[in-house]
C-alpha cells in the first residue's frame, strides 16, 4: 500500500501506525499520545466505573482522531494550520479532567501533614513574614493576581511565538516547516511534556488544597477581590484536589523557558511571571510549597529534554 508522506517538525521521529502510514509526529504529538494510551491503560488498572471508563475511552479516541486529521490537514488551510496550533491547550483541559477521574482521596492526609510542617518552616520565617507585612496590600492583591495568570499564561506563550517567528518565513526546502511552526512545535513539545507528566502522576500523590485543609493565608489579613475569582474557577473548574508537582506552576516554567529560547526580551517577562506564580500558589494556599518546587523542577526538566531531542 502507498505511505502517506507528511512534513516532518523538528524534533520529530517518525512513528509507524496502520494501514501502511508513516506519520513523522513531532515531540508534542508524541507526548500526547503517550499521555492518552497510559490513561486509557491506567483507568482499566484502577478499575474506573464504566460511565467514566466510557468517558475516558471516547475522549482518548476523539482526540487521536482530531489529533490525526489536523495532522493530515494543516496545510491545507490557515485555520485548520492555527487550529492545530492551539490544539494542544485543548488537550491540556482534557488530560486534566481525565487524571482527575482517577484520584482517590486519601482519607488520612499524610503527605498534606508532611507538605504543611514544611510550609510552616517556610511562611513563619520572620523574614517572610517582614516581607508580607511591608508589601500590604498591595503584594497580596498581586499574588493573586499572579494566579489567575496561570489560565491565559499559555496562549500568551503561543502568541509570543507567533510573534518571535512569522508565518512568512522563508522556506529552503520543500520538507522543511517554517521558522514559525518549528518554534511552535518545540514550545508545545516542552509545555505539554511538563504538563503531562504531572496530570500523569497526580493519582499517585492524592493531596487536599491546604486552603480547604488548614485555610491558613500567611501575613496580614487582606482578602482581594480577585481571590475571589480564584476560589469560583477551583470550585467550578477543578477537581477539588491538590497536584503533585503542581501543574501550573510546570506549565508555567515550561512556557517561560521555550519563550525566551524563541524570543529573550520577552522571556524574561514569562520567567517573572512563572516566578510570580509559583510564589501565589504558595501564599495563597493554592499548594504546598513541595507541589511549587518540583513543578518548576518538572517544568525546567522537560524544557531540558526536549532541547536534547531537538
Amino acid at each position: 500500500m502507498s505511505q502517506t508522506t507528511i512534513v516532518r517538525p523538528s524534533g520529530a521521529h517518525p512513528l509507524r501506525l496502520d494501514f501502511g502510514m508513516r506519520l513523522h509526529l513531532s515531540l508534542a504529538e508524541q507526548a500526547a499520545l503517550t499521555f492518552f494510551a497510559y490513561i486509557s491503560i491506567a483507568a482499566l488498572a484502577f478499575n474506573l466505573a464504566a460511565p467514566d471508563l466510557s468517558i475516558v475511552m471516547t475522549l482518548n479516541t476523539v482526540t487521536f482522531a482530531a489529533m490525526l486529521a489536523l495532522r493530515r490537514n494543516r496545510e491545507r488551510a490557515h485555520w485548520i494550520d492555527a487550529a492545530a496550533d492551539l490544539f494542544p491547550a485543548l488537550l491540556i483541559l482534557v488530560a486534566y479532567r481525565e487524571s482527575g477521574l482517577l484520584l482517590a482521596p486519601d482519607p488520612t492526609h499524610h503527605l498534606d501533614y508532611i507538605f504543611i510542617q514544611w510550609d510552616h518552616d517556610l511562611l513563619d520565617n520572620p523574614f517572610v513574614q517582614a516581607v508580607l507585612q511591608a508589601g500590604a496590600p498591595g503584594l497580596q492583591h498581586y499574588l493573586e493576581f499572579a494566579y489567575l495568570l496561570c489560565y491565559p499564561l499559555v496562549p500568551l506563550g503561543v502568541a509570543a511565538i507567533y510573534s518571535s517567528a512569522p508565518r512568512n518565513a522563508a522556506r529552503k526546502l520543500a520538507a522543511a516547516e517554517s521558522r514559525r511552526a518549528i518554534a511552535m512545535d518545540d514550545f508545545w513539545g516542552t509545555v505539554l511534556m511538563a504538563t503531562l507528566f504531572c496530570y500523569a502522576v497526580y493519582p499517585f500523590f492524592p493531596l487536599t488544597p491546604p486552603r480547604v485543609l488548614f485555610a491558613d493565608v500567611p501575613g496580614p489579613h487582606v482578602y482581594p477581590l480577585l481571590r475571589q475569582w480564584n476560589f469560583w474557577l477551583l470550585d467550578h473548574y477543578s477537581v477539588q484536589a491538590c497536584i503533585f508537582p503542581s501543574g501550573h506552576v510546570a506549565a508555567a516554567t515550561a512556557v517561560a523557558l521555550a519563550v525566551r529560547k524563541h524570543t529573550p526580551r520577552l522571556g524574561a517577562l514569562f520567567m517573572f511571571l512563572a516566578v510570580s506564580v509559583a510564589l501565589a500558589t504558595v501564599y495563597g494556599r493554592y499548594h504546598y510549597s513541595a507541589d511549587a518546587v518540583a513543578g518548576m523542577v518538572v517544568g525546567v526538566a522537560a524544557y531540558k529534554f526536549s532541547e536534547l531531542l531537538q
